[in-house]
């Protein structure tokens, strides 16, 4: 009976061993695997608008045609370029906008590569996605001026107001909240006509794709009339002013007052050209690190011997653009 007793004990002990060492070993491999899976980048602090002519569209009119499209293609190739840094490549067409249009503001971060001068540390196949968080707190007023200034359908209020009149009883009263209240959940959340802030939504970004990171990517939204992180009162002025930024809000007050997001999440993935692991990054901004009025100090640079390097600790240097009109900082 004894013998019996001390075989299962000591099959239990050696159960528990081999579980305790899978156990290990699993925890070793999720954090070996974990720290392969990070991509080793690093995301700006600040995001900079630029805006005003004097610094988007700065000698345009001397541009020509076939250095914009030298800048296009270099761009497309990603190669060792500081990506967003030129006043050419800050234009987004190859149409030449009129002088007196104001060209609307650029919302841009930056990342860099950590190991930008370390062999076979570039990135392939990069991929950029962001994804705005936006403040639900939009007046009424600008939501319902835009609904009536593009002539669609009533909104959801008016339905309700129009609904009660008439109404007798407390079950046809609770009936009609009912109808509207899900006719509102399902125009705010399911439909692309849509007048009321999505809680979450895209954010597009001009160059959201790097065949080869190696050295420094801008990200770059345009503030236009399709962006979501603008008001619905000045998306409907900038499109009555035929695409461009209107005069009256070119300030960086007004720019601020503008932008309405609460959270802006940015994430990278690509390929490690290292080990040909599956590498990922994020970063969240809020709204309190835009900086109006600013622009990114240069992070590449040229040696006596004609090489090119990257200075990271350039990274959340900014500086004012031309033409001034930059917030104050605190």
């Amino acid at each position: 009976m004894g013998c019996i007793a001390v075989g299962v004990l000591s099959s239990f002990e050696a159960f528990l061993g081999v579980l305790y060492a899978g156990f290990c070993t699993a925890v070793l491999f999720a954090k070996v695997l974990r720290s392969q899976n990070h991509a080793q980048v690093f995301f700006s602090d600040p995001i900079v608008v630029r805006y005003g002519k004097a610094e988007l569209c700065n000698d345009r009119n001397n541009v020509s045609s076939e250095k914009v499209d030298v800048v296009k293609e270099t761009v497309k190739e990603g190669m060792d370029e500081e990506l967003g840094g030129d006043e050419e490549g800050s234009c987004r067409s190859l149409k030449m906008p009129d002088y007196q249009n104001i060209p609307c503001p650029s919302l841009e971060f930056r990342l860099v590569n950590r190991l930008h001068d370390a062999f076979s540390g570039e990135i392939v196949n990069a991929k950029l996605t962001c994804v705005a968080i936006l403040n639900p707190k939009i007046s009424d007023s600008d939501i319902d001026a835009s609904t009536n200034n593009d002539n669609t359908e009533p909104s959801p209020r008016h339905d309700r107001d129009k609904d009660m009149n008439g109404i007798t009883t407390i079950n046809e009263l609770a009936q009609v909240l009912r109808d509207t209240n899900a006719r509102t959940r399902d125009l705010t959340f399911h439909s692309t006509e849509s007048k009321q802030p999505h809680m979450f939504t895209e954010v597009s970004l001009d160059a959201d794709e790097h065949p080869f990171f190696r050295r420094v990517w801008f990200g770059r939204h345009c503030l236009d009339e399709n962006s979501p992180l603008l008001t619905p009162s000045v998306r409907h002025k900038i499109k009555l002013a035929g695409g461009y930024w209107p005069a009256e809000l070119n300030n960086y007050q007004s720019i601020k007052n503008a932008i309405h997001f609460r959270h802006l999440l940015v994430c990278l993935s690509g390929t490690s050209n290292a080990n040909a692991a599956s590498v990922y990054a994020q970063k969240v901004y809020d709204l309190v690190d835009t900086n109006v009025g600013y622009r990114f100090v240069r992070m590449n640079y040229h040696t006596d011997q004609g090489s090119l390097k990257t200075d990271p600790y350039l990274l959340n240097a900014v500086y004012q653009q031309r033409g001034g009109g930059g917030e104050p900082m605190q």
